[in-house]
């Protein structure tokens, strides 16, 4: 079995720190135009988690420490022959 590299599913959509809804087609615009002129980001991530929540539906749980703020992550992958696809996606500030 290949491992194709992750994805992004088609109804995907974030919720972003700020508590703005983005969907797919902003966040990949987004993330393109960073890419055009990438930052070094050396910002530690702790307190992984993980818990299956159905057959190939996994909750990713994990803390992001940003320059002046630390937000709480949480992603929802989907996996289905080999593929792994993104499908849902929050930040929330910490207190």
């Amino acid at each position: 079995m290949t491992i194709s590299k992750p994805s992004t599913a088609e109804d995907f959509f974030e919720i972003g720190a700020s508590g703005r809804i983005y969907r797919r087609d902003f966040v990949i615009a987004n993330l393109l135009e960073r890419y055009q002129q990438p930052e070094r980001h050396d910002w530690p991530c702790r307190d992984f988690s993980i818990r299956r929540l159905a057959e190939n539906l996994y909750l990713l749980n994990y803390t992001l420490d940003e320059p002046g703020r630390t937000t709480l992550r949480t992603t929802i992958w989907q996996s289905s022959g080999g593929s792994w696809k993104i499908v849902f996606h929050q930040g929330t500030i910490a207190g």
